[in-house]
């Protein structure tokens, strides 16, 4: 099966389909043990412990999975629809632009998975928060806040995607590359450098913004009765050197799983895109 003699919009909707659901497979455990290396504040379990632990249960972490990967297929399709010389000279405003813009449809699956792993059904999810006005306001008010750290989160993932595809290969003419070495592999190679360098990047953003909502949250007002934690208090309590490098690890690895295969489908889907763009054209 040669995925070039399908139209462009199969091979971009299909390859995002597909990125979807292999990253989630791969990326959705790994989250689970960066969640657990996240909540042992005092790092009193062993990073290996954490990772035993996670794949313990392997069946809980997929909950919610089904909306986790309607969101990535969303995601990963409006990032395959912009054209890729304006990705290519635009990679960060033109994803931050998507994920800002397109936020509103974004974040429906994100609050169908957040419903599901609070213990309603997707059913109930959607009568409760589309279906009332009290929910859908506070759906409404929920992406106001949502759009920003999405735009950010795509800014940093496929922007740095799109700004490292050129130089690792991705602008090798698609014929050339179909005939010799063949797309599957070209790829694969693009994205065995891709996944881990992005990874860096994104892990690095996500911390330090996730660090800075947890030194907000410890600085709220306290409640009666209770003294009120001073600024270098939270500061000392929330950074220290081993929970900073655990979280940071735990969230790499975490993002390397996620991304790999997610950029090996993208890349593939450009090239193969460009090859059926031409035929079409002709």
């Amino acid at each position: 099966m040669d995925p070039s003699l399908y139209s462009t919009d199969t091979i971009k909707l299909g390859g995002a389909a597909g990125a979807a659901v292999i990253s989630n497979l791969t990326g959705i455990p790994f989250d689970r043990f960066r969640v657990l290396t996240a909540q042992d504040l005092k790092c009193a379990t062993p990073l290996g412990s954490h990772l035993a632990e996670t794949f313990r249960s392997p069946g809980a972490a997929f909950t919610g999975g089904f909306a986790r990967i309607g969101m990535k297929q969303m995601a990963t399709s409006l990032n395959l629809y912009v054209p890729g010389e304006f990705r290519e000279a635009y990679p960060f405003l033109s994803n931050m632009a998507v994920g800002v813009g397109f936020s509103p449809i974004l974040n429906v699956p994100r609050m169908l998975q957040l419903g599901r792993i609070g213990g309603q059904s997707y059913p109930e999810v959607i009568k409760s928060t589309f279906m009332t006005s009290a929910g859908f306001k506070g759906y409404l008010q929920n992406t106001m806040i949502f759009a920003p750290g999405e735009g950010f989160r795509m800014m940093m993932c496929f922007g740095t995607k799109d700004f490292l595809m050129p130089k690792i290969g991705g602008k090798e003419d698609a014929h050339e590359v179909h005939a010799g070495v063949g797309i599957p592999v070209h790829t694969g190679k693009m994205a065995l450098i891709a996944g881990p360098s992005v990874a860096a990047v994104e892990t690095t953003a996500a911390l330090v913004t996730e660090t800075i909502s947890t030194i907000q949250a410890g600085l709220k007002p306290a409640a009666a009765g209770e003294a009120q934690k001073s600024f270098g208090q939270v500061l000392k309590e929330t950074i220290t050197p081993a929970y900073t490098s655990r979280c940071w690890a735990s969230l790499f690895v975490k993002n390397v799983a996620a991304n790999t295969p997610l950029f090996w489908f993208m890349f593939a889907a450009d090239y193969y895109g460009r090859i059926a763009s031409a035929r079409e054209s002709a």
